[in-house]
């Protein structure tokens, strides 16, 4: 029996070992390339001996780095696309569904789809697998088998200088995103050299013509769009033109899109901790961070408030009871701002509805002006009222006389 059970458990694990044996991997898992030139990228599939029939993946790139020039799907595995593979550069994104008809696949090498990717700028990049991957064994029941997603990792950097060593005071790091929207460039001078010749465009492979710009090192352009900008300069030394140095230059002078402010348990309640609730997103630098400043607008709470940094939700502590104007302010990587406010009224358990300002309603907040003139307004209709009145009770009074006298 003992024997038996043991038998019976080594079955067990290795059946549920083969519940989840797949793996999916990026090919090459890492590498170097240049910006401005493009790599190709395979997702590999290993079922580990366990046929295998549906293959769903979604995968993760920074859009800030690379761009999907192209998805392949000429060497695959895959026969059926039921979700045809999709990309969203703008977000990072990429998502499609395939599968193999019974008896499905068994493979340790399977190519799924071949992606091409375009370097748009430096530095460390990650492509990995999101939640929405999945491999399923052609069982007839759909079991997921998917153990490993293993991601690449990859580093981008610009081409070598081929021309003189080039500098910017205002835009000095070539990786941070900056609002200045015109830069200035400063190129090292070679004592043989005669003229230079420079643009500035989208293209980080881009090269200046052979037509002299400038004799002196130095160039500044004004009110450039937002985007990445490279600069290119050529040195003509003793009659010969020589190779192009690239400088990158980030710009962005927007601010992060528009956001509100929730307030939980709502703009006017009795709580002294109510919590606030903000998001923002910035197409280009990035969001970087949120502040905050809590203005008391009693006029016994007249002090400046301050800015201090705050990340959603975030929950006030212990406010007096008043109004308050709240304002967060959204900042992305370049420094560009967002303002976003809501008015919050406390109330305190003495004197719930009755402040100095007003009168607070859990609907609404009225002032004592608008409450003085609506008293005002109300005399004023009912000394109307009986004005008329009185004078309809004198003229009933005085019909039967006149009756009378007849």
């Amino acid at each position: 029996m003992i024997v038996q059970a043991a038998f019976f458990g080594l079955l067990l694990l290795s059946a549920a070992g083969r519940t989840q044996a797949a793996n999916l991997k990026l090919s090459p898992g890492n590498g170097n390339f240049l910006v401005g030139g493009t790599f190709d990228l395979s997702v590999m599939l290993d079922t580990k001996n366990v046929p295998a029939n549906v293959v769903e993946a979604e995968l993760l790139f920074p859009a800030d780095k690379l761009q999907l020039a192209n998805p392949s799907v000429g060497k695959s595995i895959i026969e059926i696309w039921t979700a045809a593979p999709v990309f969203f550069n703008q977000e990072g994104r990429i998502h499609f569904i395939g599968a193999i008809p019974a008896p499905g696949i068994n493979t340790s090498e399977g190519v799924v789809l071949t992606l091409t990717f375009r370097v748009v700028a430096a530095g460390a990049a990650q492509i990995s697998f999101g939640q929405n991957t999945r491999v399923l064994a052609n069982d007839g029941k759909g079991t997921g088998i998917l153990n490993q997603k293993t991601a690449a990792f990859f580093s981008l950097a610009y081409p070598p200088s081929l021309g003189p060593a080039v500098t910017s005071p205002t835009h000095p790091d070539p990786e941070k995103w900056y609002k200045d929207k015109n830069p200035l460039f400063l190129w090292q001078k070679n004592d043989a050299a005669q003229g230079y010749s420079y643009q500035i465009d989208r293209d980080p492979s881009g090269s200046p013509d052979t037509v002299e710009d400038s004799k002196i090192n130095t160039v500044s352009f004004s009110d450039l769009e937002s985007g990445v900008w490279y600069f290119h300069v050529r040195e003509n030394a003793n009659g010969v033109w020589g190779g192009a140095t690239h400088f990158a230059v980030k710009i962005d002078d927007r601010p992060p899109a528009e956001f509100a402010i929730n307030v939980s348990p709502g703009k006017t309640t009795a709580a002294r901790d109510p919590v606030f609730r903000f998001f923002t997103t910035d197409a280009l630098a990035g969001f970087d961070h949120f502040e905050m400043k809590i203005v008391a607008l009693s006029s016994q709470q007249a002090d400046e408030a301050l800015y201090f940094e705050v990340s959603s939700p975030y929950q006030a502590v212990n406010l007096k009871p008043g109004r308050y104007q709240v304002v967060v302010r959204a900042f992305d990587r370049a420094q560009n701002t967002r303002d976003a406010t809501a008015t919050v009224n406390i109330i305190g358990a003495v004197s719930q509805f009755i402040r100095p300002e007003g009168v607070n309603l859990y609907f609404a907040f009225i002032p004592w002006w608008a409450i003085i003139v609506s008293v005002l307004a109300i005399l004023l209709i009912i000394v109307i009222l009986a004005f008329r009145l009185w004078a309809k009770h004198r003229e009933i009074n005085k019909t039967p006389n006149t009756r009378n006298s007849s």
